[in-house]
């Protein structure tokens, strides 16, 4: 099953203090995601991996073209869509893994990961069941689930980053270098949930500079090329 189509995008920035400055990042990018697939984005630095994430997401909008979402009811174009509509697509349709932890004082680790079962009116017991069991996959000691994160090493916080996103079994994962941070058993941990997304349907697209891991879970390789 199709989950992605983006066809023909293109994405400019302008810079309005700095004269209107114009930096190209991409130029009628055309590219499809199916329902079992691990795509990976790579090539230089500057080349618009990140920015094609966050559009895949609908944090920037394209200048042109299409960026299509298959739902299981509807296909929607981030392009064109309403804001509330890609609010309830981040809600049930898409993840997104950034490479860092958006920390919030005083919330616990616990609230935080659990957060996303609780918006989507998963029953309590079964809360407390898929919490408890990313968080030890992931390794996070049970000292630290009723503390805040804040404190957290780099590390730490983003296995809770990495839990709070994929806790839920959404269709799409969007992964921004979600293992930056990570030693070589949690990189792993997060080869494997990958590994088990796919297994179950869900469509992901990911930037992962890691060239074993990069070798270990992409279904597809596509590459961006830099325009300035």
């Amino acid at each position: 099953m199709r989950r992605i189509t983006v066809t023909q995008v293109s994405k400019t920035f302008v810079l309005h203090n700095q004269g209107g400055t114009q930096l190209p990042v991409l130029n009628q990018m055309s590219f499809h995601v199916d329902a079992g697939e691990c795509v990976v984005l790579y090539g230089q630095s500057g080349c618009g991996k990140s920015t094609l994430l966050k559009m895949l997401f609908g944090n920037y909008l394209a200048d042109s073209g299409s960026i299509e979402i298959h739902t299981d009811q509807e296909v929607v174009d981030l392009v064109q869509a309403h804001p509330h509509d890609v609010l309830t697509l981040r809600r049930q349709t898409l993840s997104f893994v950034s490479q860092f932890l958006r920390v919030i004082p005083r919330v616990s680790t616990w609230d935080l990961v659990s957060d996303p079962l609780k918006r989507n009116g998963v029953d309590p017991s079964e809360i407390e069941d898929r919490v408890t069991q990313i968080l030890h996959r992931l390794n996070l000691p049970e000292s630290l689930w009723q503390l805040a994160p804040a404190t957290f090493s780099g590390g730490e916080q983003q296995r809770v980053n990495i839990a709070r996103s994929l806790i839920l079994d959404s269709p799409i994962i969007l992964l921004d270098e979600p293992t930056a941070s990570l030693d070589a058993n949690n990189r792993e941990v997060v080869a494997e949930l990958i590994s088990e997304a796919r297994a179950r349907g869900a469509a992901l697209v990911g930037i992962f500079h890691d060239d074993h891991l990069r070798a270990q879970i992409a279904s597809r390789l596509i590459h961006l090329e830099a325009l300035t």
